[in-house]
């Protein structure tokens, strides 16, 4: 058996191990771990629920790359682009791209008895992407694609607007464009999202692509814009990089300029950016408590066993051998600790996303409760980050082992 392991299990393996101040030290500096790990583990389980939730729902009412008219807005009316450019199938076949759709906007006003709203409405056509605003209807269904002729086209509504202008699912609403004069035209309400965006809730409707390209004056071969939406785990700037490369070499007489969600709202973005960086700021305090605390309980057990430090180096072992010793015992409180701090935010991770019993204000946090992401990876890259850092500050007290004389440590009783 190895020399420093059986003198390790001597020493903190019997029956005396567990009594003492240096069992109390022990396991106080034991408990440290498990809660810095329990807090890191869970900091990042959220901040990567919140950069979910929030990148879900800005490209879902958008996409993640928009393709429109340069120098213009991407809810333009007035310069329009075509619908299915030359270099439409190359783009659509990218791996990266999960669909590929035209888009057409128009402003309008909404008035319902004395409330009046500015609003956006969004016309799509077949080949849009329902994925998001399927996930967010609370009522009805989906605005139907192929209306019959002298029928009220269907539109869907967020209940922010539906509860701020009175109208329910199935109601008409009239709506106003204005230019030289004002067209009014009238939708009906076929389904009600709540995606929980409050500037965004308030302002957007979808419906058919048509009955804005009319209002337009455009013709099907036009559109404001194209949009792309991409495949999980797909590099937005990589992406948005190779289709700029594609338009660059199309040879149509239309140009396209390429905008990313990340440009698009701007202050969500930022807002993730800065969650990242109160990660990292956790993770450092809740490692330098963690190695405070483990420096602490094995300089008590350093001090406790000085007499033992001494009787070694009497009989002949180096330095190196007992630093061993001491070293090994710390880490196994290291990692006892680390083991069951992540047993713990695994255990509270799972009740929060099965249940989600930790409530939010939508308001200020854009989702209602608070979310979870498990990333096996980066907590796996965070537990040998901490378990390294924790290393490093543990061979501080361990200098002392070198400092101790034989001669006046075997005096001590």
């Amino acid at each position: 058996m190895n020399t420093n392991l059986f003198i390790t299990k001597r020493l903190w393996g019997g029956k005396e191990s567990g009594k003492g101040f240096s069992a109390v030290s022990s396991i106080i500096a034991s408990l440290s771990v498990a809660i810095s790990a329990l807090v890191i583990v869970l900091a990042v389980f959220i901040s990567d629920g919140f950069k979910h939730e929030i990148k879900m729902k800005a490209s879902g009412f958008s996409g993640e790359i928009l393709l429109h008219s340069p120098g213009v807005d991407i809810t333009t009316s007035v310069y329009p682009v075509p619908s299915f450019p030359f270099f439409f199938d190359s783009l659509k076949s990218f791996r990266e791209v999960r669909s590929l759709s035209p888009y057409v906007y128009r402003s309008a006003i909404v008035k319902n008895n004395e409330e009046i709203q500015g609003v956006m409405i969004k016309g799509v056509d077949s080949l849009y992407n329902w994925e998001f605003f399927s996930s967010v209807l609370v009522e009805g269904e989906l605005p139907n694609q192929g209306q019959v002729n002298g029928g009220n086209p269907e539109i869907l509504i967020s209940s922010r607007l539906s509860d701020l202008l009175g109208y329910v699912l199935g109601d008409v609403i009239v709506t106003y464009f204005i230019d030289d004069g004002v067209k009014v035209r009238k939708f009906k309400i076929s389904g009600i999202y709540n995606a929980r965006l409050e500037d965004i809730d308030m302002t957007l409707l979808v419906t058919e692509a048509s009955v804005i390209r009319k209002l337009n004056g455009w013709s099907d071969d036009f559109s404001s814009g194209l949009e792309v939406k991409l495949n999980d785990g797909a590099s937005l700037s990589l992406v948005a990089d190779k289709i700029e490369s594609l338009i660059e070499n199309d040879k149509g007489d239309y140009s396209y300029f390429v905008t990313k969600v990340s440009d698009l709202f701007p202050h969500l973005f930022d807002w993730l950016v800065l969650l990242d960086f109160n990660v990292i700021i956790v993770m450092i305090l809740m490692i330098a408590v963690a190695g405070f605390n483990m420096i602490s309980g094995l300089l008590i057990l350093l001090f406790e066993r000085i007499s033992m430090i001494g009787v070694l180096k009497a009989l002949g072992m180096r330095d190196r051998s007992i630093h061993k010793i001491f070293m090994t015992r710390a880490m196994v409180l290291v990692l006892t600790g680390m083991v069951v701090g992540n047993i713990m935010a695994y255990i509270i991770a799972f009740v929060q996303y099965k249940w989600q019993v930790i409530p939010l204000d939508p308001t200020n946090y854009f989702v209602d409760h608070v979310p979870i992401s498990p990333s096996f990876i980066k907590i796996m890259f965070f537990n040998f980050a901490a378990f390294g850092v924790i290393f490093l500050l543990l061979l501080i007290p361990s200098m002392f082992i070198s400092r101790v004389s034989p001669e006046k440590t075997l005096k001590v009783k």
